[in-house]
């Protein structure tokens, strides 16, 4: 059990997934602020520019999230997550 422990320690952080929190900021958060802007970029109101524009970040930041992911290894920790589950519960795939 100890051992494990040293194990969970030792994974490296993920803190590039706290930028996943831009886009609900963006929404849910600033949205409101936007409601009375008059300005009309492409003939649209502004909210819905807003909405598209947050779209667009928000593509933009999960692309950069799974590149970060990819960088830091976590396909091979998701195959040998699925290895030890598999083999402890005498799957064969």
């Amino acid at each position: 059990m100890d051992s494990n422990f040293q194990g969970e320690r030792s994974r490296p952080r993920h803190w590039h997934r706290w930028m996943l929190v831009i886009p609900f900021i963006w929404q849910a958060l600033l949205a409101p602020a936007v409601n009375d802007v008059p300005v009309k970029p492409f003939g649209l109101p502004f909210p819905m520019f807003w909405q598209m524009a947050g779209i667009a970040l928000a593509s933009i930041v999960i692309g950069l999230v799974f590149f970060m992911d990819r960088r830091a290894g976590v396909e091979d920790e998701e195959a040998s997550f699925l290895e030890k589950t598999s083999a402890s519960t005498g799957d064969a795939q």
